[in-house]
């Protein structure tokens, strides 16, 4: 936890969930998100992965609730790129890989700025297991 904090590169500052509201396994989301960053680093970046260090990251924390695979996300953003704009161009990528679109509750990115570090960061550990590596992946 203390390092993701004090890491000045991650945005621990805002709320990042990315929902399915599925029964989804990780492997699913964990796909889905691969290929939202992607298609985000592409966006801002073409040459994206010829230039990690201008690369948009994502630290996933993977949660499954009852109709709701869903992920924590922090985000690593190079400087010279809004916070705001990327994730906007987020929230219109993830809702575009739903795969069945005439579900009633679709894909969704919601963020919130977040008044305590300490205590999302320990909410969004709660379900991190050390023994599953889809619990915790950084894309």
């Amino acid at each position: 936890m203390k390092q993701l904090i004090e890491n000045e590169n991650i945005n621990t500052d805002e709320c990042i969930v990315a929902s399915t509201y599925m029964n989804a396994e990780f492997k699913y989301l964990n796909k889905k998100l691969s290929v939202a960053n992607a298609m985000l680093n592409r966006f801002f970046n073409p040459q994206y992965q010829k230039q990690p260090s201008n690369r948009i990251v994502f630290h996933c924390f993977n949660e499954k609730e009852f109709n709701n695979t869903h992920s924590h996300i922090y985000c690593q953003i190079p400087k010279h790129l809004s916070f705001d704009a990327v994730i906007e161009k987020f929230q219109q990528i993830f809702r575009r890989l739903e795969d069945y679109p005439n579900r009633k509750h679709k894909f969704r990115v919601h963020r919130e700025t977040i008044d305590d570090q300490f205590a999302y960061c320990d909410y969004v550990l709660k379900k991190y297991d050390i023994y599953n590596p889809e619990t915790h992946i950084v894309i």
